[in-house]
């Protein structure tokens, strides 16, 4: 018999609802590359081996319809709905070319969403996820964003609006195995997320390690931080604009980390899965 679904921030099981990782608003302000259809890829490695090609889809609709069901209705039409309402204004006006500056409250906001984007995203492979239910929950309750995310944000020139990379895999620092331990069921430790929403472009880290800086993984100078201490009055607009080999290196700052010679394999990754999605 099959178990129904559980909602990833309240833990209610059942009534799961499918969520936009681009929310609807968004849509008429989008010019997505491929309007009729989108590509997903999944690629695995284990150690330093290039990552191969797992599995690859074409689904119908553009990359923005894109939608995950992981979220329960309660959740998804309440305080996940009332978050998108604070930041709505300030995506809209950027899509619209109007000077954006963000207040610390703004930012503060942002950075909120942008969290709960990438526990969404995430979890469209449940088996690479990396946040735990207790840090969910704190997301859920207080509004919490975990201590070891890192979130920055700028302009970029690409001509593409929407798209998505993540990475993620695990580390440690001793042959005993990560520290703090894995949670049940649970696999990952750390992972490195990118997307673009309209001309912003977003980049978030989690590295749930001990002794181990989340800022080896920070990106080129132009982005700014939102997460931790962000600076107040961002002007969004004065920001330079990332271009194409900017994005393509943040993207892949968790292949660099793995490949530095300092970083040692010990040995297959939990369940023998994947370094990136």
């Amino acid at each position: 018999m099959k178990h129904p679904k559980t909602c990833i921030f309240c833990g209610n099981r059942g009534g799961i609802s499918k969520e936009h990782f681009w929310p609807e608003w968004l849509a008429p302000h989008l010019a997505p590359a491929h309007p009729n259809s989108h590509v997903t890829e999944f690629r695995s490695a284990e150690g330093k081996q290039p990552p191969r090609l797992e599995r690859r889809s074409e689904r119908p609709g553009a990359v923005n319809t894109k939608k995950i069901r992981v979220i329960c209705a309660p959740c998804n039409t309440g305080w996940m709905s009332a978050l998108e309402s604070k930041v709505k204004p300030v995506f809209l006006a950027l899509l619209e070319g109007s000077n954006t500056t963000l207040s610390s409250q703004g930012a503060a906001n942002v950075a909120l969403w942008v969290t709960v984007k990438s526990i969404v995203g995430e979890h469209a492979t449940e088996s690479t996820a990396l946040t735990t239910p207790a840090d969910r929950l704190a997301v859920l309750k207080s509004q919490l964003i975990p201590d070891y995310f890192r979130i920055f944000v700028a302009l970029h020139s690409l001509e593409t609006q929407t798209a998505y990379y993540r990475q993620s895999t695990t580390v440690s620092k001793t042959m005993r195995g990560p520290d703090p331990p894995l949670p049940s069921k649970i696999f990952r430790n750390i992972q490195a997320t990118t997307f673009l929403v309209g001309p912003v472009c977003i980049y978030v880290t989690a590295a749930r390690v001990a002794g181990f800086s989340g800022a080896v993984l920070d990106p080129v100078p132009k982005m700014h931080r939102l997460w931790p201490d962000s600076l107040p009055n961002i002007e969004l607009a004065a920001l330079r604009p990332l271009a194409a080999s900017d994005v393509s290196a943040i993207c892949r700052s968790l292949d660099r980390l793995v490949a530095d010679p300092r970083v040692k394999y010990g040995g297959p990754l939990p369940r023998h899965e994947a370094s990136a999605t």
